[in-house]
């Protein structure tokens, strides 16, 4: 897998620092003081990892994550100083993967984006067998080639989204709860530990939103997702 970085951070001394530390871990790093240079730079480079602090000058980083997305598929971590749980979920909104308070410790740091980057970033053409489908009608899942269908045309999933949808499907009628999800979601990500915090769960909340409006559900009872209030969710389709 390509160890390239595009760095985007306006403060020079932690611009340097996390040049510094992703370089230590492997990486090339090419570090932009700019959003709009940064942009420009993904554009040319196409990284494996793009790291964006959420204050910078000219367009912020919720805007550079959403332009990056129109055109990249690369894994994309935002950096904060903003604890406000509007922001992580801002920023998981906007596209990016992961969302990281500063201070950020430089071994952790690594070990996070480590993780992050062992799991496939695309959704692959279909292989197999068509018996491999998870199939609910106008909606079809294929784990193995990570494909997902809706009346025939194929849906837009980040790995997370995916996977929940995966979840779901395999378990139909059945609540998943929002703790057991994001525990799962850190287990996909080869993230330790079975601690489960506040912002583990806005994350899980973040990822169904956006299924759910990728899927046309809207409200609490949707086609396809349901929300079971205060524990978590239920796939409503009905597999044949």
């Amino acid at each position: 897998m390509s160890r390239s970085v595009v760095v985007i951070e306006d403060d020079d001394d932690l611009r340097r620092l996390l040049t510094q530390t992703l370089e230590q871990g492997g990486f090339t790093v090419n570090a932009y003081a700019d959003g709009a240079a940064g942009v420009d730079a993904v554009r040319l480079l196409r990284p494996a990892l793009t790291t964006v602090d959420i204050r910078l000058g000219g367009i912020d980083g919720f805007e550079v994550v959403r332009r990056i997305r129109s055109f990249h598929d690369g894994y994309i971590l935002m950096i904060s100083a903003l604890e406000d749980e509007t922001a992580a979920v801002e920023g998981f909104r906007s596209g990016a993967d992961d969302y990281v308070l500063k201070p950020w410790r430089p071994y952790e740091l690594r070990a996070r984006i480590d993780a992050l980057m062992r799991r496939p970033r695309s959704i692959r053409p279909a292989s197999g067998g068509e018996s491999a489908w998870l199939d609910a009608g106008a909606l079809r899942l294929h784990a193995g080639s990570r494909r997902a269908e809706l009346d025939g045309a194929d849906l837009d999933l980040t790995r997370s989204e995916f996977d929940v949808l995966h979840a779901l499907m395999q378990r139909p009628g059945d609540v998943l709860e929002k703790s057991w999800i994001a525990l799962m979601l850190r287990r996909q990500n080869g993230t330790p530990g079975d601690h489960i915090s506040s912002h583990d769960l806005h994350a899980v909340e973040v990822h169904m939103m956006n299924l759910r409006r990728k899927l046309g559900d809207d409200g609490r009872s949707g086609r396809w997702v349901e929300t079971v209030r205060g524990v978590g969710y239920r796939f409503a389709g009905r597999p044949d």
